[in-house]
Parts: structure tokens; C-alpha cells; sequence
């Protein structure tokens, strides 16, 4: 994690003449990018800056993000994004800030649960068609965990639980069926949202792409799961969305398949830090597909 201190003069100066003189700087943890993550008390107010080095791979999720955040209009629930540049071989992104009013709960009984519900009915009115966002297609997103999933499943661990759901599944995966000219987020979880006092906010669209509507509410389901509900109180969480009643049931299958196992092979085979919260997403996926597939 970088602090402010440590970033090049030049990206200070680039933020500096964004945002006018800044008072006072705090340092914020900066997640699994390990770039600056800094909340700015300008003249203006409170303000949020990320920047990251161009020449390591998450570089590449900032600038799909400052794509995202010069389109994204004001109906959708997010943190402003008031500049963004490349500066001195970094890539920065300014938001207005958001404070947290407490931790967002997805769990049954939650109300956050019916708030989120209305997000995604909201990011899928507001962002199809998709608003001029250059980003890759919900198919380029399955083929990076395609490509782990089949790794796993061509030798798969002797503790790998529910093989032959996952093979059937896996076998059912065609991207064509996750095709459409929706904006999506792709990765709505507790992490990504934040229970500002007047409303949920959505951030991190780094794994944005274009795609189906239903992509995003079916994405849900397993981080539901996780956060307590079984599949079917998930399913019927889901079906609150316009969006995805249109979900071809095998599709769903596939994707969510695909969506597991690249965590079955993180939790194996990823960073160690990460490795204990991948396996319990991992393991919510997996509830799914062989509930989907029993």
C-alpha cells in the first residue's frame, strides 16, 4: 500500500489541481490492488482518490473503472467519479467520498438485502443500453475463470467435492447465452457496497463489462448464499429482479459453475492471504450448483 507521501510529485500535483488545496490527508486501506487509497480534506469537502502503478495487472481494473465512472449516470447508486488520469506512469481515479454509516449486512432478515434488490433493478434500467463504457464483454470475464476452472477440473484435487455437478455444468457453458448490451458491475458484495446515511453505494467497477441483464442478479446469488441464506432463499431473492426472469436455467448452471470453480482453484492455489475467503466462497458457489443440479 502506497501512501501519500509516496506517490510521484507529479500524480500529487495532477490530484492538487483536480481538486484544489488539500488540508489534510488520511490513508485508507487499499484492498487486494495494494495501491494508494487516501480520503482528501479539500476546500471543497471530503474527497477519495485510488492510484496504482500502470505496470502492474490490476492497472488494467483502474482504467476499465475510470471508464466506467465518465459514463455512469447520476440514477445509478455510486460515488461520483470527478477525475481520473494517467499521470508519471499512474494511473489515479478522484471520487467524491462517501462516508459508511455502519457495515452492510446481507444476511436473511436484513433490510439491506431488499436495498441491494433494488440496485441491481436500478443498474439494469439505467445501464441498458450500456452508455458508451469501453469495457470487455462478460464472455472475456468467463473465459479468465474458464481457464482456472478447466485447470482444476483436468486434475482435480482428491477433496473436491461435487465433481460430477461441476463437469456437467461446466460442459453446459456457452458464452453466447451470457451476450447483451447491458453495463454490468459483476461483483456485488458486502466489499463493494457501502451503507452511506442516505442510501446504498455501489464502488469497484473494475470487473465491469457488457452482458446479459440477468448476469448481474444471478452473480448475487452466491454471495447471498454466503452471507447466510440457502439456495433457495437466494433463487427466490433473485426472482425480485425484472432482469432475471429471463435467466435460461442452464446458462445460470454454467455460469455460476464457472464462478465457483475459479474460487475452488484460488482457495488452492492463490495468494495465501486470500486463500480462507475464497474457499468459503467457494464452498457457497457450490451449494448452488448442486442444488441446481440435484
Amino acid at each position: 500500500m502506497y501512501r501519500w507521501e509516496e506517490l510521484p510529485a507529479e500524480v500529487r500535483d495532477a490530484v492538487t489541481s483536480a481538486c484544489g488545496p488539500i488540508r489534510h490527508v488520511v490513508s485508507l486501506p487499499s484492498g487486494l490492488t495494494s495501491g494508494a487509497a487516501v480520503r482528501l480534506a479539500t476546500a471543497s469537502g471530503l474527497m477519495f482518490l485510488k492510484a496504482l502503478p500502470d505496470d502492474v495487472p490490476s492497472a488494467g481494473l483502474y482504467q476499465r473503472e475510470r471508464r466506467v465512472g465518465a459514463v455512469l449516470p447520476a440514477t445509478v447508486p455510486a460515488p461520483r467519479m470527478l477525475r481520473g488520469g494517467h499521470t508519471a506512469g499512474w494511473v489515479w481515479l478522484l471520487f467524491e467520498h462517501v462516508n459508511a454509516a455502519r457495515a452492510v449486512n446481507l444476511a436473511p432478515g436484513s433490510p439491506d438485502v431488499a436495498e441491494v434488490v433494488e440496485i441491481v433493478r436500478v443498474l439494469g434500467e439505467a445501464l441498458t443500453p450500456n452508455l458508451g463504457a469501453h469495457v470487455p464483454s462478460v464472455g472475456d470475464n468467463v473465459e479468465f475463470l474458464r481457464k482456472r476452472a478447466d485447470a482444476l477440473l483436468a486434475d482435480p484435487p482428491a477433496d473436491l467435492e461435487a465433481l460430477d455437478a461441476y463437469r456437467s455444468a461446466r460442459a453446459a457453458l456457452d458464452v453466447d447465452t451470457l451476450d447483451g448490451g447491458t453495463l454490468l458491475h459483476t461483483d456485488l458484495h458486502e466489499g463493494n457496497l457501502i451503507a452511506a446515511e442516505h442510501g446504498m453505494r455501489v464502488i469497484d467497477w473494475g470487473l465491469a463489462c457488457h452482458g446479459a441483464a440477468w448476469v448481474e442478479a444471478a452473480l448475487l446469488i452466491p454471495r447471498l448464499i454466503l452471507a447466510g441464506h440457502t439456495p433457495q432463499q437466494a433463487e427466490a431473492v433473485a426472482a425480485q429482479i425484472p432482469a432475471y426472469k429471463s435467466a435460461p436455467d442452464e446458462a445460470v448452471t454454467a455460469l455460476v459453475a464457472v464462478w465457483a470453480l475459479f474460487r475452488e482453484f484460488v482457495a488452492r492455489r492463490g495468494p495465501l492471504p486470500i486463500r480462507a475467503s475464497r474457499a468459503r466462497a467457494a464452498s457457497a458457489g457450490r451449494a448452488w450448483v448442486e442444488y441446481r443440479t440435484s
